[in-house]
Parts: structure tokens; C-alpha cells; sequence
């Protein structure tokens, strides 16, 4: 009897211990698939690594729960819902890499890794390896290339694949010249190559001359308008206006060309002078910003230093919202409340905001704007949005806009753009030109209505080359207005636009 009660109370035991195995394995099934699904953000937001190591955990997930179903009784409806959660975590996490436009890229996180700089030497093979990595990001993300490159872009690049497959060295500025003439024929100026080299110098006598009104006329005689034209093969923009060449940086004037020593002419109202530098002329970052900062000091005059400020000219009742950047934030939010809460105390007719030079950033600050017109909703545009194997159409439609009832303006509204205006920038305008909230004053855009946007950026893995590519492709607001680009209603030169907004509050148009 004894006996027979001890072994009942050692089966009973090892079988507590198996339940307990079994609560444990319980509990690990349930945390893998949430583990493996957290890595999807980990990857958007902390570190890279390669989308085959979620194929391997997926398979292990799987097998995992076969394993499970196999050691242990489990009811019916517990093994549907097992599988299917699985299978669904399993589908997702497999394609994610391969779907997912942020997948391995520094959109969302910092670059850590090396960045070789401009003159640096790179073999042909590293050089070709750059290139593919570039042009898979291309076919997975770019709109343009859902079904493959097109042919214009795939026979350049095969031109330049095997270009460098029989180059032994190259420099990165050389391998970068090379990678723009395949992003040219794309006619997308979201998507190119910047110049992010580490140990770039630049001109320490421009902030002095352009402090005194100078600009560049000409480098080792060659005008400005012939480097430029020069410069198109391997530039990326929708519109030659938006050409914008940096010729005080020295990598960048080594990537058109140019090797020391320099020749500039600088220009001023018809007045020339010439200078003559040599490498030594050329500083840090650092160097250069302290040299700005004597001729351009923080403070010196009202906004300076932030990308969001207003002035209000009572006498002319016009006020001006000056924004440099599209970044939407609390600055920008307070900023445009506290003009308005101005604009209402002080009865001023005009409003007016200067996007001149703006390069963009989120289209956010014009709907945040918008909610202080007399504008029940408005319209937005329709977008394509490529994600890997599939493309996302989102149609055009009304947004509601939720307005600050007490500061509605009910005044004219103007904005003022010139061919700097870009992105974000050309976005603002449109909706206020679309949706008939105001007129446009100064240049044209700097791109396409019709082009593309919503960029992410990689950097290559040889070289550290920052690249950036679109995902969306955007259509205008107005399907009814052929335009390409966001056109003026009172056109001005740029530097000339503030006369013009006052010539168009004088004579009431």
C-alpha cells in the first residue's frame, strides 16, 4: 500500500512538472510572435540588419508551434487560433522587408557608420556593389519603377554597372558623378545623391563678400550659367531653375571639375572683382560657421536664427509670416496663432506668407494655416504610394478643417514663392491657390505638381553616400487645372516681391 502511494505521488509530481513545461512553452509561444513583430519597428527606428533573418524566425516560429501541437493536447479551437495568428505574424514579418518603404533605411534614425569623403579611393568592385544596392532601393520604392526600371534609366545604368566593373580605382566624388547620371532621366529632384562628406571645406572669404552684397560670377573663367549647363547631365530636378550649385564647397567643385587654384569673380550691381584662392583658402564646417557668425550674427535682425517669425506693417495693414522650413511644430503652431490674435487686435487686411527659399519639410504647416480661413473644408490631392510589391492609391478628397472659430481671417491672403520654393513649400501654395483661399506672388515652383515626394533615405554601404528616394507620386488638388507647376497670379522676380505683394494691396487687386 505504502508503495503503491509513492508511486502515485512521484507520477503526480512529474506531472505537475510537465504542466509546468507546458505553461512555460505556453507562455514562450505566445511572446514569440510578439517579439518577432517588435523587430519591424526596432529595424524602422534603432539598427539595420538583413530582411532574410525574419524569413529564418518566421520559420522558427512555425515550427515552433508544430512543436507544441506535437508534444502537447491541445483543444480544436485553441489550434485555429494559434494558427492563425501565427500564420498571420508569420505573412507579415516575412514580407515586411520586402513591402515596407522604411525598411533599412536612416529616416527615422542616425547613421553611425563610416562616410568616405570625397577624394577618398574605392575599387571598381565596391563602387559596382554601391550601384545595385541603389538601384534595388530603386525598383522596390521608387512609383515610376513598380514594373522595373524604365529603359532610359535600366541602359544607363547597365553603362555604368559596367563602366565600373572594368575600373580597378575610382574616387567617391567620380562613383557619385556616376550614380547621378542614372538618377537624372528619372526627372524626380527628390531623389538624388547629397554631398555629406565628413572633411568638405569651404570658402572662407564668401560669408565677407556676400555680407557686402557680392555673388559668384564666375570660377576660373567659366560663368555661373555655363556651369550650370555643364552641371545638368548630372543634376536631378524637374525644372532648371531648381539647379543650385554650391561652388564654395571644395568637394563640390571638385565634383564639376574644377581643381585648385581658384579664380572667382565676384559681382556686385555691375561691379566686379576677382580673387584668387588656393586649397588653404578653404575651412572646416566649424571653421566656416564661426567666420558666418561675424558677418551674420545670431540676433542681428528680427527671425534670424528661426525658421518661423512675423512682422506686421500696420500702416500698409499687411502681415507677413516668413517660414524658411516646413517644420510643423509647437514654435510654428504658437507662432501663427500669436500673428493672427495681432492680425484680430489690430484689424490688418492683408496677410501674406513668404516661402521664398523654403526647401520644404511636412505639408502639416499648410493645414494648420488653413484653419484660420474662412474655409469650412478644402480639398486635397491624390497620391500613389509605393509599398514594395504593392502600390497604395489614396483618391482625392475634402478634409474637414477644424478652425479656430475666434481668429478667422476673413482678409486677402497672399503667398509669395520664388523658383527655391520646393516640396512642402510648392505644397502650401497649392492648397491655398487650388482651394481659392488666395493668390500667389512672385516665381513659379521649383517642381512639378505632378511629381513625386514622402522621401527615405539610405546611405550606400561602401561608401556612405547619402541617397534619398521618393515613394509617393502626387497629382495636383485642382484635376481641373492643367498646370504642371504652381504659377503665380501676380509674377515677380524674386528679389523684387515684396514690391510687388505692396503694388497689388495698393491697387486693390
Amino acid at each position: 500500500m505504502k508503495r503503491s502511494t509513492e508511486a502515485e505521488a512521484v507520477e503526480e509530481k512529474a506531472e505537475k512538472a510537465k504542466n509546468v513545461i507546458k505553461v512555460r512553452c505556453r507562455a514562450v509561444l505566445c511572446v514569440m510572435p510578439v517579439l518577432t513583430m517588435l523587430l519591424i519597428p526596432a529595424n524602422i527606428f534603432l539598427v539595420n540588419f538583413p530582411g532574410w533573418i525574419m524569413g529564418i524566425l518566421c520559420i522558427l516560429l512555425c515550427c515552433g508551434l508544430a512543436a507544441y501541437f506535437f508534444y502537447y493536447k491541445t483543444g480544436k479551437a485553441v489550434k485555429i487560433i494559434l494558427s492563425v495568428i501565427f500564420a498571420g505574424v508569420s505573412i507579415i514579418c516575412s514580407f515586411a522587408p520586402y513591402v515596407i518603404p522604411y525598411w533599412n533605411s536612416y529616416t527615422f534614425k542616425g547613421y553611425s557608420g563610416k562616410i568616405r569623403n570625397y577624394d577618398d579611393m574605392i575599387s571598381g568592385e565596391e563602387a559596382a556593389d554601391d550601384l545595385k544596392m541603389l538601384k534595388y532601393y530603386l525598383k522596390k520604392l521608387h512609383p515610376m519603377f513598380q514594373k522595373g526600371l524604365t529603359d532610359e534609366v535600366k541602359e544607363v545604368y547597365e553603362q555604368v554597372l559596367k563602366k565600373l566593373e572594368r575600373t580597378e580605382r575610382i574616387t567617391v566624388n567620380d562613383f557619385r558623378k556616376e550614380i547621378q547620371t542614372v538618377l537624372h532621366p528619372i526627372g524626380d529632384a527628390h531623389t538624388t545623391t547629397y554631398n555629406n562628406f565628413p572633411e568638405d571645406r569651404y570658402l572662407s572669404t564668401a560669408p565677407q563678400k556676400i555680407c557686402q552684397g557680392y555673388g559668384i560670377r564666375s570660377v576660373n573663367g567659366k560663368t555661373v550659367k555655363q556651369i550650370i549647363e555643364e552641371a545638368k547631365p548630372y543634376y536631378c530636378y524637374e525644372t532648371e531653375d531648381w539647379i543650385n550649385i554650391d561652388l564654395g564647397s571644395l568637394a563640390s567643385l571638385e565634383f564639376y571639375g574644377f581643381s585648385a587654384p581658384f579664380t572667382y569673380e565676384w559681382s556686385r550691381d555691375g561691379d566686379v572683382i576677382t580673387e584668387s584662392c588656393t586649397e588653404a583658402d578653404f575651412v572646416s564646417w566649424e571653421e566656416y560657421l564661426e567666420i558666418r557668425e561675424q558677418y551674420f550674427p545670431a540676433g542681428e535682425t528680427e527671425g534670424s536664427g528661426n525658421f518661423v517669425f512675423y512682422k506686421i506693417d500696420e500702416e500698409k495693414s499687411l502681415a507677413v509670416l516668413t517660414l524658411t522650413q516646413c517644420i510643423y511644430n509647437q514654435v510654428y503652431i504658437d507662432c501663427v496663432k500669436e500673428m493672427f490674435t495681432q492680425v484680430r487686435q489690430k484689424g490688418i487686411q492683408n496677410v501674406a506668407v513668404d516661402l521664398r527659399g523654403n526647401g520644404g519639410g511636412t505639408s502639416m504647416v499648410g493645414n494648420e494655416f488653413v484653419k484660420y480661413l474662412p474655409a469650412d473644408s478644402y480639398a486635397d490631392g491624390a497620391c500613389d504610394w509605393r509599398w514594395g510589391l504593392f502600390t497604395i492609391h489614396c483618391d482625392a478628397g475634402h478634409i474637414e478643417n477644424r478652425q479656430y472659430e475666434d481668429l478667422i481671417f476673413y482678409g486677402n491672403v497672399y503667398v509669395l514663392t520664388d523658383r527655391s520654393s520646393f516640396s512642402s513649400a510648392k505644397d502650401f501654395a497649392m492648397l491655398i491657390q487650388d482651394n481659392h483661399l488666395g493668390q500667389i506672388v512672385g516665381e513659379a515652383s521649383a517642381n512639378s505638381v505632378n511629381g513625386y515626394g514622402e522621401v527615405v533615405v539610405f546611405h550606400l554601404p561602401n561608401t556612405g553616400l547619402l541617397v534619398q528616394i521618393s515613394t509617393k507620386k502626387w497629382y495636383r488638388i485642382d484635376e481641373n487645372n492643367p498646370e504642371d507647376y504652381v504659377y503665380p497670379d501676380f509674377p515677380y522676380e524674386s528679389g523684387r516681391t515684396m514690391e510687388k505683394l505692396y503694388e497689388v494691396i495698393d491697387t486693390g487687386r
